[in-house]
């Protein structure tokens, strides 16, 4: 059965060749030119093909809804090898006018067509009026006529952009893969990582014409090929739940922790030198299979405007960042949810803190936590978030209560035990196990890999004089410091990761150990159903020696963070409903320190606080892990566990309640 596309096509295309074959004959056999020669041009018939541009692949989510598709259109092209160079002039000047387009933007288009001997596009998607105003004056624009194309479209508007991509005209790297000038391609995001199987095979008619270029007759044609259908893990209503939350966190950080209202914007204006909050970040994961449910990030983008190209105004008048999937390029500081690792790793290890004999043991969460022993330069004097003492804890109420200063004590029996062994990485070790520090290799382009920083990394930045190490370390036998070891356990310091790799890794811990590879497309089938390729979940790594009995553990404490009234989390779910004990997680606060100078010289410091939270669900038997970021967002328990309340009460079947500021904490 012929696609919707396809009969558009073709009765268009048999519409069209009808109107030029009668509107040759009233030219012959009515209005025959002075001096014209018909029988001597006939001698000089030649054969030409036009090639019909194929409809891209539709991308439809899990419940088969169409989230790309393509419609008929009709656009104005230029064929440079019909366009003598007597006439460029007169027709630049009647297609700036038809068009509205710069002068020197359409000489360009024209003079290229003519280089390259081909067609190239000057208007596409032509309203019905357009279309009939070069039919009436055919004879004056040169070279140009009006074919069938395949119009690219994105029926949710901004929702899952960032997953989608755009498409657009090849650049010089795409012309020199084989690319025609013509062509359209993949930009970014799924349109660009699957382009050559979105791409279809495009189709030509073969015509007998003139010397003139007129068109005699039809004498065969081949019909275009539509590309391959990508089908998503991604459920596109659990995306509009994810990217309204984002907004909605978005919109309460900016209120409640910038008091004159900024708005998100560059360096030049001043609001990100002031620390406005300008991103909110997430994904959904499905913890048993890598599957991903939902990512984006706000703000974002409508693929549409660049369907038909793009003006340098309207691109500029893009957002910062709009065009950019944070959640696979964005590397934020993990904060207090990486304290997860740290105690997975002191549970398997049998690593106590300092002053303990077993994790089991409390010891006091303190305010602040000296260490003059260490001896090597490292910071000295490092503070919980608290700023007070908060109590005496074990491992779990650490978690809970997100105690740096218990985390740092793990840290300090271990740097103090292994310093200067190969065991003095057992956390990084750990951390690469889950998943950071190495892209997740999602079927996405642009992923970057995060950090996870070690002596060996800090010395070979201080033999390569790299900038991100500070040179006051050089004067030292190793600029890897205790302190360095201490900020990664708390996921600070120069600790990154992007929030797929978050996701990724909690997935892994709560899952029992099974590193899945993200993914987004399952499967890929022909416009007509039949089967292409099968993407089957991809296991990336097993950590054989996580227990069960810690991965119990773990599961009932990040319970505990949401539904104990001391959890960090806690304040942020008071209004979840039904299936609260259903929920678990870890905020975090990332926090930066901004150096200012002003004109005279004079030097202060502030801290800007990304506000991070992790959630698993249902966490007796996780299927889900949740992850949100909203950049200088304040804190986790703040504003990132409330964003990610009404995405894990849409997954857990209760009704979805506004983004609300919880307690300010860690």
């Amino acid at each position: 059965m012929k696609s919707p596309w396809r009969l558009g096509a073709v009765g268009f295309l048999f519409l069209t060749m009808f109107g030029i074959l009668t509107l040759q004959l009233w030219r012959v056999q009515v209005v025959p030119a002075e001096g014209v020669d018909y029988a001597a041009e006939a001698l000089r018939n030649q054969i030409d093909w036009v090639y019909t541009p194929a409809p891209r692949g539709q991308i439809v989510d899990n419940a088969g809804r169409q989230l790309a598709g393509t419609r008929p259109a009709l656009a104005a092209v230029v064929d440079g090898s019909l366009v003598p160079e007597s006439a460029v002039e007169e027709l630049v000047s009647l297609l700036a006018a038809f068009t509205g387009l710069p002068a020197d933007e359409v000489e360009e288009i024209v003079s290229d067509a003519r280089d390259r001997g081909d067609r190239r596009e000057i208007l596409a998607d032509l309203p019905s009026e357009k279309v009939v105003y070069l039919a009436e004056h055919r004879e004056e624009f040169v070279g140009v006529s009006v074919i069938p194309v395949p119009q690219r479209t994105y029926p949710y508007s901004n929702l899952a952009s960032g997953v989608l991509g755009y498409i657009g005209r090849p650049d010089r790297v795409d012309i020199e893969e084989g690319a025609k000038p013509t062509d359209i391609v993949g930009k970014a995001g799924l349109e660009a990582q699957y382009d050559s199987e979105l791409q279809g095979t495009e189709g030509q008619i073969k015509f007998r014409v003139d010397a003139l270029g007129s068109v005699l007759e039809v004498m065969g044609e081949e019909f275009p090929e539509p590309g391959n259908t990508l089908i998503l893990e991604l459920d596109i209503e659990l995306q509009g739940v994810l990217e309204n939350a984002l907004r909605e966190g978005l919109d309460l950080a900016r209120t409640e922790y910038n008091e004159d209202g900024c708005e998100p914007g560059s360096e030049d204006d001043g609001n990100e030198d002031k620390g406005c909050p300008v991103r909110a970040v997430g994904l959904v994961l499905n913890v048993n299979d890598g599957g991903v449910l939902a990512m984006g990030s706000v703000p974002n983008f409508d693929p549409s405007i660049f369907v038909a190209g793009l003006d340098q105004a309207s691109f500029d008048a893009l957002p910062e960042g709009a065009l950019i999937n944070f959640a696979v390029t964005g590397q934020y500081a993990p904060a207090s949810t990486f304290k997860a690792l740290t105690y997975v790793m002191a549970m398997e290890e049998g690593i106590a803190p300092e002053g303990a004999d077993s994790v089991e043991d409390e010891i006091l969460c303190a305010g602040r936590l000296a260490r003059a022993e260490l001896g090597d330069g490292s910071q000295q004097v490092f503070q919980n978030w608290t700023r007070q003492d908060d109590g005496f804890q074990d491992i779990h109420d650490a978690l809970m209560r997100s105690c740096n200063t218990y985390f740092w004590e793990v840290t300090w029996a271990l740097w103090d035990q292994y310093k200067g062994t190969e065991q003095e990485s057992l956390l990084q070790d750990w951390a690469r196990d889950v998943g950071f520090g190495e892209k997740t290799s999602i079927d996405l382009p642009t992923e970057r890999k995060g950090l996870v920083p070690d002596r060996e990394l800090f010395e070979t930045w201080a033999a390569d004089r790299d900038p991100r190490l500070d040179p006051s370390r050089l004067e030292f036998a190793s600029p890897w410091f205790g302190g360095d070891l201490f900020q990664a356990a708390v996921g600070q310091g120069s600790m990154l990761s992007t929030p797929v790799q978050l996701a990724t890794a909690y997935a892994t811990v709560v899952n029992g150990g099974t590193v899945w590879q993200p993914r987004l497309v399952d499967e890929i089938r022909t416009e007509d159903g039949e089967l292409v390729t099968e993407n089957p979940p991809t296991v990336l790594n097993v950590v054989e020696n996580l227990s069960a009995s810690t991965v119990r553990a773990l599961r009932n404490d990040l319970s505990r963070v949401v539904n104990d009234p001391r959890g960090t989390a806690h304040s942020a779910f008071v209004d979840f409903g039904d299936n609260l004990d259903q929920v678990g997680g870890k905020t975090g606060t990332a926090e930066i320190i901004k150096r200012r100078e002003d004109a005279d010289g004079n030097v202060t410091q502030e801290a800007v606080n990304t506000a991070l939270f992790v959630g698993v669900a249902p966490i007796d038997d996780p299927e889900w892990v949740v992850v949100v970021i909203i950049e200088r967002g304040g804190s986790g328990g703040g504003v990132a566990a409330p964003t990610a309340k009404p995405i894990l009460q849409y997954l857990l079947d209760q009704p979805v309640t506004a983004v609300s500021l919880g307690e300010e904490a860690d």
